[in-house]
């Protein structure tokens, strides 16, 4: 059962089979959710768009009148504005249809007649998604604060993304004995965006100051990694989720050099985890061709020569390669999502 008092995940159920509606309403009424429930798909979909905030979990039957299950996955997954895990009530019969159900978005599937303990195991699992995405959200939050903080802008974070996925892909294809997967480059561009949450950690006027750090300055603004890399570390730790692993890597290493020269830890070439290496480009290359408060944009003729002299030394010689693959797509990156904060 679910042991908040004060809290109840709303499930709604849209079934046209009244026994297995209210069935399926009691069994998790006594297990501690809120239940809504519609008998087809128009009023169902009424319900959700009415109190969609609310309703986390959707399970739908697929057959039924009017609007059937295929029709309340397709508008949800259209307007939805946070996720919700829909879990299709299948008859077993019908691999096509719950082929197709599960194609068009659906999470998860239910055989019937259902057994209420299965679907609650399958409920405890939706409910375990959502909060790894709800602290996603909330770490997402962090880190654009951080950026805010930090004298970035959010307009920073949109490009570096960018710039990982496209790197990422590349690397992909390039270099397949890497591992990596369509999945991880999305992981590795999503999880960009936390490589500067550990600012938060740091002083307003330390993050603030418009002239040079002393030695002793720049010692604390370095600890932002090691402050990031804990964050995502306990929340690693906590869910064991591989991907807050990866924004971990991230945060520790996005200012690590391949000569071993980086911060904070000086590791050096391979030993430096691949994102946190994708990472260190990416950023880089934003910060040389954005206005700061502190500096004028470079050219791209200026930025590229510092780039090509720092391949093997500040930057893994395989990303540049892969950079150099795709100078016109990042150009377009750069020129697509234009800096507003410091104009």
């Amino acid at each position: 059962m679910f042991d908040s008092v004060t809290i109840k995940p709303t499930v709604l159920i849209i079934e046209a089979d009244a026994a297995e509606r209210n069935l399926l309403q009691n069994n998790l009424e006594k297990r501690g959710c809120h239940v809504l429930a519609a008998e087809n798909g128009p009023a169902g979909l009424e319900i959700w768009a009415e109190k969609m905030r609310a309703i986390r979990i959707v399970i739908t039957g697929l057959g039924m009148p009017l609007a059937n299950g295929f029709e309340v996955i397709k508008t949800i997954r259209a307007q939805e504005e946070f996720h919700t895990c829909i879990i299709l009530l299948a008859t077993g019969r019908d691999d096509e249809a719950l082929h197709k159900g599960l194609d068009l978005g659906a999470d998860d599937f239910v055989g019937k007649p259902v057994v209420p303990e299965v679907l609650f195991l399958r409920l405890q699992g939706a409910l375990r998604m959502l909060r790894l995405q709800d602290q996603y959200t909330l770490v997402l939050g962090l880190a654009e604060l951080a950026a805010e903080r930090g004298g970035e802008s959010a307009a920073h974070l949109q490009r570096t993304r960018k710039y990982c996925h496209l790197l990422a892909d590349d690397l992909r294809l390039h270099h397949p004995s890497w591992g990596l997967t369509k999945q991880l480059v999305d992981d590795i561009a999503n999880l960009s965006v936390l490589h500067d949450i550990g600012k938060n950690g740091l002083p307003d006027g330390l993050l603030n100051k418009r002239g040079k750090y002393t030695p002793k300055e720049y010692e604390i603004i370095k600890d932002h990694t090691v402050l990031g890399g804990n964050i995502l570390n306990k929340l690693y730790q906590r869910t064991g989720s591989i991907f807050f692993l990866l924004g971990y890597e991230i945060a520790m290493a996005h200012h690590e050099k391949w000569d071993g020269s980086g911060y904070p830890l000086r590791l050096k070439g391979e030993k430096i985890p691949l994102a946190g290496r994708i990472m260190a480009f990416a950023d880089v290359y934003d910060v040389l061709l954005s206005r700061r408060p502190y500096k004028d944009p470079l050219s791209i003729n200026h930025a590229e020569f510092y780039i090509r002299g720092e391949k093997g030394r500040h930057f893994d010689p395989a990303v540049v390669e892969s950079y150099e693959r795709n100078r016109e797509r990042f150009a377009e990156i750069q020129k697509s999502i234009q800096e507003m904060d410091f104009v």
